[in-house]
């Protein structure tokens, strides 16, 4: 068994996967809405700001807590948006799972303290 016949055929699979389909869907009514696009563009901006911020240890602000909130809540009105972070959501679940199983291989070959 080749792995990378094994990896193109997963990324078949999750091509195939409820969750890319309704990303990909979702995306679909995202895209003639520039305003749509803009908005959820800005709030993935601030999502990464934020965790780059926990990442160094730095604690975010409760505005910066409060502001992504609230943009959150304010994309969660339009339907269109709230579906594609819903499936967005969906789909970066089933990826931390493969990718979790793919990092406990690694378990089994680490040199353990």
């Amino acid at each position: 068994m080749n792995p990378y016949d094994c990896a193109h055929e997963l990324a078949r699979a999750i091509r195939e996967s409820e969750g890319f389909r309704a990303m990909k869907a979702a995306k679909e009514k995202i895209e003639p809405d520039e305003k749509a696009k803009e908005m959820l563009n800005d709030f993935h901006l601030k999502q990464l700001q934020f965790e780059q911020k926990r990442i160094l240890g730095q604690e975010p602000t409760a505005e910066e807590q409060e502001g992504l909130h609230k943009l959150y809540e304010i994309l969660q009105m339009h339907q269109p948006v709230r579906e594609y972070l819903q499936a967005e959501y969906q789909l970066s679940v089933l990826m931390q799972d493969v990718q979790k199983v793919l990092g406990d291989l690694f378990l089994d070959v680490s040199v353990t303290r």
